[in-house]
Protein backbone atom coordinates (compact mmCIF):
# COMPACT_ATOMS: atom_id res chain seq x y z
CA UNK A 1 0.00 0.00 0.00
CA UNK A 2 2.91 2.32 0.65
CA UNK A 3 4.09 1.99 -2.94
CA UNK A 4 0.61 2.78 -4.25
CA UNK A 5 0.27 5.84 -2.04
CA UNK A 6 3.45 7.32 -3.54
CA UNK A 7 2.02 7.37 -7.08
CA UNK A 8 0.05 10.53 -7.92
CA UNK A 9 -3.66 9.95 -8.38
CA UNK A 10 -5.27 10.84 -11.72
CA UNK A 11 -6.39 14.42 -12.17
CA UNK A 12 -9.31 14.04 -14.52
CA UNK A 13 -12.41 16.04 -15.24
CA UNK A 14 -14.62 13.20 -13.95
CA UNK A 15 -15.93 12.04 -10.62
CA UNK A 16 -15.89 8.50 -9.37
CA UNK A 17 -13.71 5.65 -8.27
CA UNK A 18 -12.37 2.52 -9.89
CA UNK A 19 -11.51 -0.70 -8.06
CA UNK A 20 -8.39 -2.35 -9.47
CA UNK A 21 -7.54 -5.96 -8.66
CA UNK A 22 -3.89 -6.94 -9.01
CA UNK A 23 -1.47 -9.74 -8.24
CA UNK A 24 2.16 -9.50 -7.18
CA UNK A 25 4.63 -12.12 -8.37
CA UNK A 26 7.06 -13.90 -6.09
CA UNK A 27 9.80 -11.45 -7.12
CA UNK A 28 7.62 -8.37 -6.43
CA UNK A 29 6.78 -7.70 -10.06
CA UNK A 30 3.24 -6.98 -11.16
CA UNK A 31 1.79 -10.33 -12.24
CA UNK A 32 -1.50 -8.89 -13.49
CA UNK A 33 -3.96 -6.06 -13.04
CA UNK A 34 -7.55 -5.53 -14.11
CA UNK A 35 -10.55 -3.34 -13.40
CA UNK A 36 -12.66 -5.17 -10.81
CA UNK A 37 -15.32 -2.44 -10.63
CA UNK A 38 -15.58 0.26 -13.25
CA UNK A 39 -16.15 3.91 -12.41
CA UNK A 40 -18.25 4.25 -15.53
CA UNK A 41 -15.51 6.37 -17.11
CA UNK A 42 -13.05 4.62 -19.40
CA UNK A 43 -10.56 7.46 -18.83
CA UNK A 44 -10.64 6.99 -15.06
CA UNK A 45 -10.50 3.20 -15.36
CA UNK A 46 -7.40 3.43 -17.58
CA UNK A 47 -5.77 5.99 -15.28
CA UNK A 48 -6.41 3.77 -12.25
CA UNK A 49 -4.72 0.83 -13.97
CA UNK A 50 -1.73 3.06 -14.75
CA UNK A 51 -1.44 4.00 -11.06
CA UNK A 52 -0.99 0.34 -10.13
CA UNK A 53 1.41 -0.26 -13.04
CA UNK A 54 3.54 2.76 -12.06
CA UNK A 55 3.76 1.58 -8.44
CA UNK A 56 5.45 -1.67 -9.54
CA UNK A 57 7.76 -3.29 -8.71
CA UNK A 58 6.60 -4.00 -5.20
CA UNK A 59 8.68 -5.53 -2.41
CA UNK A 60 8.91 -9.30 -2.84
CA UNK A 61 6.30 -10.88 -0.55
CA UNK A 62 7.45 -13.40 2.03
CA UNK A 63 6.60 -17.06 1.39
CA UNK A 64 2.95 -17.72 2.11
CA UNK A 65 1.99 -14.03 2.16
CA UNK A 66 -1.03 -12.63 0.38
CA UNK A 67 -0.26 -11.71 -3.23
CA UNK A 68 -3.69 -10.66 -4.56
CA UNK A 69 -5.09 -7.25 -3.70
CA UNK A 70 -7.88 -4.84 -4.61
CA UNK A 71 -7.60 -1.09 -4.26
CA UNK A 72 -10.05 1.74 -4.86
CA UNK A 73 -8.61 4.67 -6.81
CA UNK A 74 -10.55 7.94 -6.88
CA UNK A 75 -10.25 10.80 -9.34
CA UNK A 76 -9.22 14.15 -7.90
Amino acid sequence: MRKLSQVPRPSLNVRGATVVAFRIGTNGGLAGASVARSSGSSALDSAALRVVQRAAPFPAPPAGAQRSFSVQIKAR
